[in-house]
């Protein structure tokens, strides 16, 4: 008896909790290093005809390029266009990734109802079968030049990262970042297989059981088989929703930690509060400003004792600051200026003449252009802690919803199997 129980908990572990951790956790690590490959990418510098050697066949280093599509050729290679210079990309055995339409905004929300990030897609090329003239395309990776051309391709060290995008260019990096990553990473590939055949495995073993003596362990482990549905049944399926509420509050809580830490790629570490500048990757002039808000001019930020003028169109991150709640929403999106004393940190680029610093937008398109509500390092180890919590908190809902209704499901059926 005590053989035949310890049986049926090792499968349920192994199918439904085994199993399916190992292919969220394979999930989480795609996702991750698709985004520490598109904050890698965003570090090269921009393609030009410049680089590319005449005649010669060599590699000429990691690029990077936007352009739209101009022509495909043979099954794997596709030309891009930027209007002055073309490149091509060998797609051969690379996974390329699809972000959704998106309407073009100056904030970025992350709080309130709905404002789940647009998750990407991700398809090999060999399941791509046409793509129409014109398509949005990014390329980053090595680049060679083959007989006087510019060719992306993987090479032995570099994947080759392919973005197809209905998004403004300027903002492929903020979505990419903030949609590229799991819904619910138990919720995979393996998860289904893995659950169908524990159930199954489960039900069978059942049947086996039942007409011995052993009734009680066969009840056991028919309960088990029928755990993948416990969750969806009255009493206790409302801590189901409450769960995915949390869940989905701390992925959200995640993707704001990634994306007010984003433009922070551009410096390198420093413990200091002063304003600071360094150049991009095409050698132009970059700043991170602190200041704080100016109620009488929501379009300018005060820094310094300055008053400076933000560029047109700067993107406001609007988040839910865990534990400043509404204060903190209102503060990043209430209003376009905030109130007086808030801190704000600004990221553009800038320029320098007689009249002082003039913030503008940066040329490249991959800079980050945003309006953060406050110290970006603070904001995200907040984020951190708030999205741990939330995630114990829905692991607690769903077990507590499991635990509510399993004995239940034990106890109908020790009614119905005489």
């Amino acid at each position: 008896m005590v053989g035949t129980i310890l049986l049926i908990l090792g499968i349920a572990f192994l199918f439904y909790v085994a199993l399916p951790a190992v292919g969220a956790f394979l999930a989480r690590d795609r996702w991750r290093r698709f985004r520490r490959t598109v904050t890698s990418v965003s570090h090269y510098p921009t393609a030009g005809s410049g680089a590319v050697g005449a005649g010669r066949s060599m590699p000429l280093g990691h690029y990077r390029f936007f352009g739209t599509l101009e022509a495909i050729q043979g099954d794997d290679r596709i030309w891009l266009t930027n209007g002055r210079f073309s490149v091509a990309a060998d797609l051969r055995d690379v996974r390329v990734y699809l972000i959704p339409e998106m309407e073009h905004s100056e904030s970025f929300s992350l709080s309130g109802p709905g404002a789940a990030p647009a998750a990407l897609g991700s398809v090999p090329w060999s399941r791509i079968f046409s793509l129409p003239e014109g398509t949005p395309v990014f390329v980053g990776g090595e680049m060679f030049s083959e007989e006087g051309r510019a060719v992306f391709r993987d090479s032995g060290r570099t994947r080759l990262l392919v973005v197809i995008h209905d998004c403004p260019r300027e903002t492929v990096v903020l979505h990419a970042i903030s949609g590229g990553r799991q819904r619910n990473e138990y919720i995979n590939p393996v998860t289904l297989p893995s659950v169908a055949v524990g159930s199954l495995a489960l039900v069978l073993l059942a049947f086996t059981l039942i007409g011995l003596p052993e009734r009680l362990a066969a009840l056991f482990a028919l309960t088990a088989g029928l755990a993948p549905l416990a969750p969806f049944l009255p009493p206790g399926f409302p801590l189901y929703f409450a769960y995915r509420n949390a869940w989905k509050r701390a992925r959200l809580l995640r993707v704001q930690r990634d994306v007010v830490r984003l433009p922070l790629r551009w410096f390198p570490p420093s413990d200091s509060r002063q304003r600071r500048a360094t150049l991009l990757p095409d050698m132009e002039p970059y700043l991170m400003v602190r200041g704080t808000a100016d109620p009488s001019r929501p379009e300018c930020i005060v820094s310094d004792g300055m008053r400076l003028e933000l560029p047109p169109g700067i993107t406001r991150v609007q988040v839910e600051l865990p534990r400043a709640g509404r204060r903190g929403n209102e503060r990043a999106g209430g209003g376009p200026g905030g109130n007086a004393g808030d801190e704000l940190v600004a990221f553009c680029g800038y320029a320098e003449d007689g009249e002082g610093l003039k913030l503008r937008r940066p040329e490249d398109p991959m800079a980050d252009h945003v309006l953060l509500p406050g110290d970006p390092e603070s904001l995200a180890r907040e984020c951190e802690r708030a999205a741990r919590a939330s995630a114990l908190v829905s692991a607690a809902f769903i077990g507590l919803d499991v635990l509510v209704n399993l004995p239940l499901v034990f106890l109908l059926l020790s009614l119905v199997i005489r």
